[in-house]
């Protein structure tokens, strides 16, 4: 009894065999921002929480490097790079606490079944519960004939699964390595009763009886995946309207041309002790896009999509120590270059939304499962004409009004430019449409009354940024809802 978790139990037996039905108010798949918020907004209220996750690095410290290729994806364009940090945490553990809510006006660009006050509402709450100036994390200011959208670096929320202190927390269950293979219905088939979890580092299974709720947090490729696994009737458009940031990076930019610019660039060139941080802002239509001054393109994106892809330790370890040495040498030779003004080590970096596009899909593979026995995804994913149409007229107007030559076109006709799979949303996605949507306004799936989802994956439309803070505040909203709904 001493290694079960802190959960309520009821023991059952039967020919002579006693076993432990664990108990739990409400169990949560993943430890991102979103499952970690709920959890963390639930526990408070002395509702007890289980958190399921794949995770099977357990350490308190977050290793950028330690990340790995989704365990959710079998097949997926080799431009396209799904990053899973397999930590505690999610992929919360590989952002740089870079806070920005989608601002209204990306918002109304959507088909959202919720206002915008109600969006920002919420996001004030968590702000001020995590004592963070929440003023400059989502508008868009006008300044000189441009646009400007502002955001705050962060530091003290890193992995937020730590900063939350959730693996200390009386009233929260963590079961890492693990994963729900099984979901039992009540006879009507609308509502979850009890879960089977897997645990596979031990191979052992056990069950969960559930008083409340269920809700998928594993993001914008696990949430479809497992709804797709695990209900057979789920809504008919999980899985599509995959959306991503394509982030590229164009031209190289000298010193002197930095400085007329010095107000958009990346913090850790602009001011690294600042918090504040701006983009330019350019919306075409239903389109936006921000941009920065980087360093130059990176000049190891094939070799880490190949990394990505590895799953001998061996191999990634060469591979990742390959990686560290060319941008180290890379580095060197653009230092060289600029001091002798051949080259500099500046450029601009696009990163812009993207339009829905049913044939960008998730869908399971029936030929390929993985450890859990669960079938994984296959990813359908592509820029479209509209997107690329759209991406042009911006980085022309970028160029026309900052009189310079960026040979767009050239870079546009080629996918394998772009950075990809950072960021996947709208893949459950919720719509006013009642046709089209997979969730309710409320975030419950369509069709079971005690399911819900969160994350990136339930976005109506994407906007152009990191979409975590955002995640973070649909989150804390669903708390509140759920707190309500099962007082």
């Amino acid at each position: 009894l001493k290694s079960l978790p802190l959960a309520e139990c009821q023991f059952e037996s039967g020919r002579g065999h006693h076993w432990i039905m664990l108990i739990y108010d409400f169990v949560i798949i993943g430890s991102g921002p979103a499952g970690s918020v709920l959890a963390w907004n639930l526990a408070k209220t002395n509702y007890k929480v289980a958190i399921i996750d794949r995770a099977t690095n357990t350490t308190t410290e977050s290793g950028k490097n330690d990340f790995i290729f989704s365990p959710y994806v079998n097949n997926c364009p080799k431009n396209y790079s799904p990053l899973f940090s397999n930590q505690l945490g999610g992929n919360s553990a590989l952002w740089n606490n870079k806070i920005y809510l989608l601002s209204e006006s990306e918002f109304d660009a959507g088909d959202w079944p919720f206002t915008y006050d109600e969006l920002l509402k919420y996001s004030k709450d968590i702000a001020n519960k995590f004592d963070i100036d929440h003023e400059n994390i989502h508008q868009i200011i006008d300044n000189d004939n441009e646009s400007f959208s502002t955001s705050s670096r962060e530091k003290k929320i890193g992995n937020i699964f730590n900063f939350l202190k959730i693996a200390d927390n009386k009233n929260i269950d963590v079961y890492s390595s693990s994963s729900p293979t099984d979901l039992i219905f009540d006879d009507s088939q609308k509502k979850i009763k009890s879960l089977s979890i897997k645990n596979i580092l031990s191979k052992k299974s056990i069950n969960i009886n559930l008083k409340n709720a269920l809700i998928f947090c594993a993001g914008g490729l696990g949430n479809p995946n497992l709804i797709q696994n695990l209900i057979k009737k789920h809504p008919k458009n999980t899985g599509k309207y995959l959306c991503d940031h394509p982030h590229i990076n164009l031209l190289n930019l000298n010193k002197k041309e930095l400085k007329k610019k010095i107000k958009f660039a990346k913090y850790f060139i602009n001011n690294p002790k600042s918090k504040l941080e701006q983009n330019l802002f350019i919306k075409e239509k239903s389109y936006f896009a921000g941009i920065q001054i980087d360093f130059f393109a990176d000049p190891t994106i094939i070799m880490k999509r190949v990394y990505l892809r590895t799953r001998s330790i061996f191999s990634k370890k060469f591979l990742n120590l390959l990686i560290k040495n060319y941008s180290l040498f890379i580095n060197i030779i653009y230092k060289i270059l600029s001091i002798l003004r051949i080259k500099d080590k500046y450029s601009y970096e696009f990163f812009f939304s993207q339009g829905l596009n049913p044939e960008n899909v998730i869908e399971l593979d029936d030929t390929i499962k993985d450890e859990y026995g669960l079938y994984k995804s296959n990813i359908y994913w592509k820029l479209s004409n509209h997107d690329k149409e759209n991406y042009q007229i911006i980085i022309k107007r970028f160029s026309e009004k900052n009189q310079i030559n960026l040979k767009q076109k050239k870079y546009l006709k080629d996918d394998n430019k772009f950075f990809v799979g950072l960021h996947p949303s709208c893949s459950t996605i919720a719509t006013k449409d009642q046709n089209n949507t997979c969730v309710d306004k409320n975030l419950k799936l369509i069709g079971v009354d005690n399911l819900y989802t969160c994350g990136s994956s339930v976005f109506s439309n994407n906007g152009f940024t990191n979409p975590t803070w955002t995640i973070i505040s649909l989150s804390n909203r669903l708390s509140y809802y759920l707190k309500d709904r099962f007082k």
